[in-house]
């Protein structure tokens, strides 16, 4: 071969590598190009959706605010004013159970406006609470469980809830199952609620049941263990009236 030709080849297979290497160059780039635009767009969507939970939190805690501004109004029969006429005083409401209703409203709207939020778990606990005092105990208890589903049984809320699940089925006579979760909530024994204040939810069911020396025990162990605590006068007085 002459040595032209072998040069020539030489620079043909030179400029193949170099076309090959420009290949990798440029596919090399485009992946890094491509990469760091989906990494720029993930911190682009995490910004994004930081700052709108940052916008839903803040708006929901607005919102259940003015809901506990509404249940913390005043309760004021209506009076008539200088033409006689008889009027609502602003601000207030004329029932204690016009007040709840309007609270259960707002509390509502947060709660289904904003399921996620700290704010929107919050305002589902106080929706049960005023479905409770007004008597609507299944709707208490679906809306109480909702709570310890959204927020677990180590949440405050959650934990209060489980303590408002029992506390309303006993208002609905459904006893057996009040008296279950009571008592699973004292072998749990895991702290997340004070014991003391589950066996008296425990003791009150047993005494709503008509199961008179349940419930008493039950009592009798909170001012056993618990002498000081703020249920012991309670129990002392649910002792005296079951025997």
């Amino acid at each position: 071969m002459k040595r032209s030709e072998r040069h020539r080849l030489k620079e043909n297979e030179l400029t193949h590598a170099l076309n090959e290497a420009a290949a990798r160059l440029a596919e090399q780039r485009r992946t890094y190009t491509l990469g760091a635009t989906i990494v720029a767009l993930v911190l682009v969507a995490g910004v994004g959706y930081w700052a709108w939970h940052t916008r839903a939190e803040t708006r929901a805690q607005v919102m259940i605010t003015e809901a506990l501004m509404i249940v913390q109004s005043p309760v004021d029969a209506p009076k008539p004013d200088a033409s006689g006429k008889i009027v609502q005083t602003a601000g207030s409401y004329p029932t204690i159970n016009a007040r709840a209703e309007a609270g259960l409203a707002k509390f509502l709207l947060v709660a289904n406006s904003y399921p996620s939020t700290r704010a929107g778990i919050a305002a589902r606990y106080y929706a049960a609470t005023a479905l409770a005092m007004l008597g609507r105990s299944p709707e208490a208890a679906t809306r109480y469980q909702e709570v310890v589903d959204k927020a677990g049984t180590k949440d405050f809320y959650g934990r209060m809830a489980q303590l408002g699940l029992v506390e309303t089925l006993v208002q609905a006579k459904q006893y057996d199952q009040a008296i279950a979760k009571a008592q699973t909530l004292v072998n749990a024994n895991d702290n997340a609620l004070p014991r003391d204040a589950i066996l008296m939810e425990l003791g009150r069911a047993y005494a709503a049941a008509g199961k008179k020396a349940d419930a008493r025990q039950t009592f009798d162990k909170v001012v056993a263990e618990f002498p000081d605590s703020a249920f012991a006068d309670e129990a002392k007085t649910m002792i005296t009236s079951l025997t």
